[in-house]
């Protein structure tokens, strides 16, 4: 299985996006949001490509397109991806084995590419 979701608009990272309801931690409306949309972009490539959620080992890529130069860190965009791809492409982002990404600058276009397939195991 290889499943490719191209998607525009910002990563919010988690990073400091977790707020304090009552004695819960509760993720920031904007992470919240972001998961949905990815989510349904994700279950309607799945759809259309006649997959369903993988119980094998996945390997990740995230290719991101920043649109400005201001300092960023990748790393802190795969905690909202991976969130939001359970139950959707995998059953749980712990299947993730191999994690990558790639990260560039494009003034004015925000887009991201994500990538997952599955790992063929021996044995």
């Amino acid at each position: 299985m290889k499943v490719s979701i191209e998607m525009t608009g910002k990563i919010p990272s988690k990073k400091n996006q977790m707020m304090i309801c009552g004695r819960r931690l509760v993720k920031h409306r904007d992470v919240r949001q972001f998961e949905l949309e990815l989510r349904a972009k994700a279950l309607q490539v799945m759809t259309i490509a006649g997959l369903q959620a993988t119980d094998k080992p996945v390997e990740l890529h995230l290719s991101v397109t920043f649109g400005d130069r201001r300092r960023r860190d990748v790393q802190n965009c795969f905690g909202s991806v991976c969130d939001a791809l359970n139950d959707t492409v995998y059953i749980d982002d712990s299947q993730i084995q191999n994690i990558s990404a790639s990260k560039q600058y494009t003034k004015g276009i925000w887009c991201y590419t994500i990538i997952v397939k599955t790992i063929n195991t021996k044995g």
